[in-house]
């Protein structure tokens, strides 16, 4: 059970941080320094992108329960009791499959991170509108000239 609250702990404070923690410590002069240290080791985890922090969470969730639901330390026979008999099979299925539900989402949310090529206010506008509309057309276009610059010098940047 102990390792169950810590686990529920470390995720809650994980998603803190992706979700608002981070930028609330950026907006703080006295955390300065944490992250002069610890964006070497964001970089390194996670690529400092928020989206890949949770997903990798997800990933670490799934595995740690998969350990935990190995060696018995997750016990759900306490609620059993509130299932109706006929359902008990389905929740127990549920309950083994749930550490690779969460390993999957977390791989996908990944990847789809990993693919993203534009903002969502981008995204979101439909292309007959960005077709109909010559400015909004060259601004899209702006921006992802922008990007294909910005990823060609980065990748520049670390070749040298």
């Amino acid at each position: 059970m102990t390792t169950i609250i810590v686990t529920a702990v470390i995720t809650g404070l994980i998603l803190w941080y992706a979700l608002q923690g981070r930028d609330w410590l950026k907006s703080k002069v006295w955390a300065q320094g944490f992250f002069e240290f610890i964006e070497p080791v964001e970089i390194f985890i996670y690529k400092k992108s928020e989206t890949i922090l949770v997903a990798r969470s997800l990933q670490f969730l799934g595995a740690i329960l998969t350990l935990l639901t190995w060696i018995g330390s997750i016990d759900i026979t306490p609620i059993m009791p509130l299932v109706p008999e006929k359902y008990q099979p389905y929740v127990h299925a549920a309950m083994s499959f749930l550490p690779l539900v969460l390993n999957a989402l977390g791989a996908i949310v990944e990847r789809l991170r990993n693919q993203t090529t534009k903002p969502i206010e981008l995204v979101a506008v439909p292309d007959k509108v960005v077709a109909e509309t010559p400015r909004l057309a060259e601004a899209v276009a702006m921006a992802d000239a922008t990007k294909v610059e910005a990823v060609a010098a980065v990748a520049e940047a670390k070749a040298a």
